[in-house]
């Protein structure tokens, strides 16, 4: 899938930066510097809420992966993403902003009750702009059905648009879908066979099996 970022991202990190409250989440495994990432949880919640939305909308079953106690572990999204009682068949990888600007950006807390600021709570973020990014992700199945039905399953969050990240109120993470790929075996897939699955899980209808493959 590619992506292109029509707004800066924020991603909280766990580090400490002098001057900063909420710093970006980076890599520093492969090198010198640090490289702001999308982690690959990230990436796969993101999807995931995009695609019960997505089925919801349309009046399909589709649980609350917000929290183990509202995930069924038995609807399409659970088949597809996983659940505490059945592991997923895919795999994400984050994504390495290696392209990215960096800044700092001054905000304050927001009380939703008043619709006003609050009084000194200042704090600052820090945002990464880059034109878009690339994210890959695998998946192990026994049949080209099932897995033309998870690419169905993926493709319909992603081209909703739906912001990334945190301070998506704010304005931050609006991303747009530019192209999405998919190779079975290493032969590519014709788009227009993700698009026919998506539409007929919309339409709701049965999951087709071909057996192992």
């Amino acid at each position: 899938m590619r992506f292109r970022l029509a707004s800066g991202v924020h991603i909280t990190g766990e580090r400490v930066e002098l001057g900063v409250d909420k710093a970006f989440v980076v890599d520093w495994h492969m090198d010198r510097s640090p490289v702001p990432i999308v982690p690959a949880t990230t990436l796969k919640g993101w999807l995931r809420e995009g695609a019960e939305r997505v089925l919801r909308g349309v009046g399909l079953s589709a649980c609350d992966g917000s929290s183990p106690q509202t995930v069924c572990g038995e609807c399409l999204v659970c088949k597809v993403f996983g659940s505490p009682q059945r592991r997923s068949p895919l795999r994400f990888r984050d994504v390495r902003l290696r392209e990215a600007l960096w800044d700092v950006r001054a905000n304050v807390s927001l009380s939703r009750h008043r619709k006003a600021a609050y009084e000194e709570r200042l704090f600052f973020s820090e945002v990464a702009w880059q034109s878009g990014f690339e994210a890959r992700v695998m998946g192990v199945f026994p049949s080209q059905e099932e897995a033309l039905q998870a690419a169905a399953l993926l493709y319909l969050p992603a081209q909703l648009g739906v912001a990334l990240g945190a301070a998506r109120s704010r304005g931050l993470g609006w991303v747009e879908l530019e192209d999405f790929s998919v190779r079975w075996n290493g032969e590519s897939e014709p788009l227009s066979r993700v698009l026919q699955r998506a539409e007929e899980i919309l339409k709701g209808a049965p999951e087709k099996s071909e057996g192992n493959g």
